[in-house]
């Protein structure tokens, strides 16, 4: 192994475990000041932004995977920390075992998003449960927060959600299906599914 092996060899490893460390360290504080419930092993790597609002719920599995670094991320660079976020005491965020998150932002307005166990999130996926603001008529956006028109989000187990996809309010995703790469989901994703596109459609069942 010649010089500039043992180099990238040693940085690797160095900057992966450092990484490991103090995403951890500020991981639990973040997970105890804020009162996030934790149901067993949480492995963390860079940032995480938390924002939990009083009497609300966030609840994350076990053994959950938490990448906030390109360094860390195999495929992709990640443009922001994972986030979760609720926003009034009927918020709900609740991540299953064996959940990958990757650069994933996550914000509950008012109502229930929960992720299945053993779903993978590639980089950079947005998940909301709220438009935040009214559509129609425009001189009503931004005074009108229709928090009445807030829906539940609900993704199934083993789901594998491509990178930079956007979930938005009311959708409800099967068990076992792939949804491919820069996708817009707004209606529901049966099970054992490939979808993709904008807005998300079935391209076929998967076997």
């Amino acid at each position: 192994m010649g010089i500039q092996d043992y180099f990238c060899d040693t940085y690797y490893v160095s900057v992966f475990r450092l990484t490991h460390f103090f995403g951890m360290l500020e991981f639990l504080c973040k997970a105890y000041l804020f009162g996030i419930n934790l149901k067993g092993k949480v492995r963390c790597w860079g940032r995480i932004h938390i924002l939990r609002f009083p009497q609300s719920e966030i609840t994350i599995g076990n053994n959950v995977a938490i990448v906030s670094s390109s360094l860390r991320c195999s495929s992709s660079s990640i443009y922001a920390p994972v986030k979760l976020s609720t926003l009034s005491k009927t918020a709900k965020i609740i991540i299953g075992d064996e959940v990958g998150l990757n650069g994933t932002s996550i914000t509950a307005r008012s109502r229930i998003i929960h992720v299945g166990a053993g779903t993978q999130i590639a980089p950079n996926v947005v998940i909301m449960d709220s438009d935040f603001h009214g559509v129609w008529p425009p001189e009503n956006r931004k005074l009108n927060p229709v928090i009445e028109e807030d829906r539940d989000v609900l993704i199934g187990k083993n789901v594998w959600i491509g990178t930079q996809t956007i979930i938005l309010k009311g959708v409800n995703i099967g068990d076992n299906s792939v949804i491919a790469a820069g996708s817009v989901v707004v209606k529901d994703i049966p099970a054992n599914v490939l979808a993709g596109g904008t807005p998300a459609q079935v391209i076929r069942r998967l076997p």
